[in-house]
């Protein structure tokens, strides 16, 4: 679920202005190209950054940032890399995965001490992995699975590096893909390294054991983008060649699966490919044709085929000619056609999709500008509302307890009868 350079919210944000968007777990996070950040969605964790735990249907400005030139989402947590290379985090922390000391979620962005220089940063799980302009990578997290790719499986609030089998440091990176439990990483040769969860294979290495360290996947080179899903890993050659392994996610149920790959598979029969990208549970990719093909779970329409089926090989999507780009989140897809047209589809619980409502979308809608009369909510205002309720909440409580104060005074005050 790679960084989503496509427009989900259009209240506020136009095409024109937005730079990059990322969805998490229900939550959906935006950088403009003035640097500033907004979020949307589910907040249980504070993910939001706006300082309190209330959903939002539409933007809120987190505005305890510098300016920002990178952002990306955890499952319940929120990343950004500001101007400087300084790394900030947010959202939830049970394993210390915003790099934090003290393992409290945080509903204000954290900068990160002790390291900077960094080029672009992936959330997964429970863990965050980031890639230094050196070409290092450092993680920090839940590391029961091996995310952290350090050579152990101990947990860390701290950024620890990723080395390779033999303990050499992994370097030479150029770009790195997580979402769940795994992580793929590919350097300037092409090469990609994979380490961490490996139920199904994901990691191209078909032992399904857990790998705490970052190993080359073999027979796959020349490879100029990659993507990966839950358990589930695509990469894209120079030659426009698809290639899957891991699970199957079309059958894939919680963490079981009917169908997984034995080895590294070409996809056939398509037309050459120039990007790809992954949800959770299903993957896109755009044709030299601008047209995007779809497959994997559709259990919520992230599809838009209309329906909720679920299917193994690409199959073409009906959006529009002249997508230039996609993403995936955990059960929705995005992307946006070169006459600056967003299209979204998939679930929206939280409102993620930016459509100010929480309807389910089964077929791409374009996300009208002119349905956004309404300005976001300021973070100001996101506290005032939840002040108010926190007072109604305790006047309701008062006279309940008036109420009944009142009837045990009035009973003692009846005569006696004897």
């Amino acid at each position: 679920m790679k960084i989503i350079r496509v427009l989900l919210l259009s209240l506020l944000i136009t095409p024109s202005l937005a730079q990059q968007v990322d969805g998490g777990n229900g939550h959906s996070i935006v950088l403009k190209k003035d640097g500033n950040v907004y979020t949307i969605g589910r907040n249980n964790f504070g993910q939001l950054g706006d300082s309190t735990n209330e959903n939002s249907s539409v933007p809120i400005l987190v505005s305890r940032l510098p300016k920002i030139k990178i952002i990306s989402r955890g499952y319940d947590h929120s990343l950004a890399i500001d101007s400087s290379g300084s790394l900030w985090a947010w959202g939830r922390n049970n394993y210390g995965q915003l790099g934090t000391p003290i393992a409290n979620d945080y509903t204000t962005p954290q900068k990160l001490k002790g390291h900077d220089n960094f080029k672009t940063v992936e959330g997964g799980h429970w863990h965050t992995v980031a890639l230094k302009n050196d070409g290092t990578v450092w993680a920090w997290g839940h590391n029961f699975y091996g995310e952290l790719g350090n050579g152990n499986r101990e947990h860390s609030a701290f950024p620890t590096q990723v080395v390779k089998e033999n303990g050499e440091k992994l370097s030479g990176i150029t770009d790195i893909v997580s979402v769940g439990y795994h992580t793929l990483a590919l350097n300037k040769k092409g090469e990609v390294y994979s380490w961490g969860g490996n139920d199904f294979g994901e990691l191209g290495h078909f032992e399904r054991k857990i790998q705490p360290f970052a190993k080359k996947i073999v027979n796959l080179d020349s490879i100029k983008d990659i993507a990966v899903g839950w358990h589930h890993s695509v990469a894209l050659n120079n030659q426009g060649k698809i290639f899957i392994w891991g699970s199957d996610p079309s059958t894939q149920n919680e963490e079981s699966t009917e169908k997984f790959f034995k080895e590294i598979i070409e996809l056939k029969d398509l037309p050459k490919i120039k990007k790809i990208a992954c949800g959770s549970w299903h993957s896109l990719a755009i044709d030299e044709n601008d047209e995007v093909w779809g497959w994997g779970k559709n259990h919520f329409g992230m599809l838009g085929t209309g329906d909720t089926t679920s299917f193994s090989l690409p199959r073409k999507l009906s959006l529009p000619k002249g997508i230039c780009e996609i993403g995936g989140g955990c059960f929705q897809s995005l992307a946006l056609d070169t006459a600056g047209n967003i299209w979204t589809m998939g679930d929206n619980p939280s409102g993620q999709q930016g459509q100010g409502d929480f309807v389910r979308l089964l077929t791409p809608q374009k996300v009208s500008l002119q349905t956004s009369a309404s300005a976001p909510i300021k973070p100001s205002q996101n506290y005032f509302n939840g002040l108010t309720k926190i007072i109604k909440y305790l006047l309701f409580s008062l006279s309940i307890l008036l109420n009944i104060y009142l009837l045990i005074k009035l009973r003692l005050r009846k005569p006696n009868r004897h």
